[in-house]
């Protein structure tokens, strides 16, 4: 497969690179349009809005931009959202907003055995829940998400009493510190976790007799462990040999 046209996949720039040639799609095309979207949201290739015309114009303006649209009466899926119209909908006008999951998704998430400190899987835990929370405007909808990836998690290891801790716990906030950090960075390993922890048993006994850097706390702060990837691809090209 040899690419010939467009930016390479991949790359940190493509992203900005699409963004600025659809913004520049988008002032040129809508002044040919007879008929203007009611709503027109873009997220750099992907659009939500309301048309009742249809985007003919749209898909003759520029030979290498063509849209694909779905088109549904009481729903419309965007990205990892759906829009609906829910029970209120009929007396106060407004839409509701869900969690969508493509039909592709495998929620193939971190493992449970998988080498990480611990706090990684509580982490990454929380951040779907957060997530789920940001989204969805009805509770029902919520713990149908939920319950989705807990079903996904589960096979991965991860036992029911923890998800339900987190699932308990994801809204609690964190007395703000103001403490100065000195980070002890280490890879990961079980013996620089072991260390850390004497470290740190250390620096705190150290502070209840002395006043030295009684304004610091010491975190443990580990360095990624080399994969199997990091191994077998390079990042740099090695000089041609003549």
């Amino acid at each position: 497969y040899l690419q010939i046209k467009g930016t390479a996949m991949g790359k940190r720039f493509a992203p900005a690179y699409a963004d600025i040639y659809m913004a520049h799609w988008e002032a040129t095309v809508f002044p040919k349009c007879t008929h203007k979207p009611t709503h027109y949201f873009r997220y750099l290739g992907d659009i939500w809005g309301t048309w009742t015309h249809g985007p003919q114009t749209l898909n003759t303006h520029h030979r290498s931009i063509k849209l694909k649209y779905t088109k549904h009466e009481n729903h419309i899926d965007f990205l990892d959202t759906t829009t609906y119209k829910g029970s209120s909908f009929n007396n106060t006008g407004k839409l509701d907003i869900k969690v969508y999951f493509k039909d592709t998704d495998t929620h193939g998430l971190l493992h449970k055995d998988s080498f990480h400190p611990k706090h990684t899987f509580k982490g990454l835990v929380k951040s779907q829940l957060l997530r789920f929370h940001k989204i969805c405007t009805q509770q029902q909808d919520f713990e149908e998400a939920k319950h989705t990836l807990f079903q996904a998690l589960c096979p991965r290891r991860y036992t029911q009493s923890f998800l339900k801790n987190v699932a308990q716990t994801f809204l609690n906030r964190k007395t703000p510190d103001d403490s100065k950090i000195i980070p002890l960075i280490t890879t990961y390993s079980q013996l620089s976790v072991i260390t850390n922890q004497k470290l740190k048993s250390t620096f705190t006994t150290i502070l209840e007799n002395t006043n030295i850097l009684r304004e610091h706390k010491i975190i443990s702060a580990y360095r990624k462990n080399k994969n199997l990837q990091d191994s077998l691809v390079q990042s740099k090209l090695k000089p041609v040999q003549n």
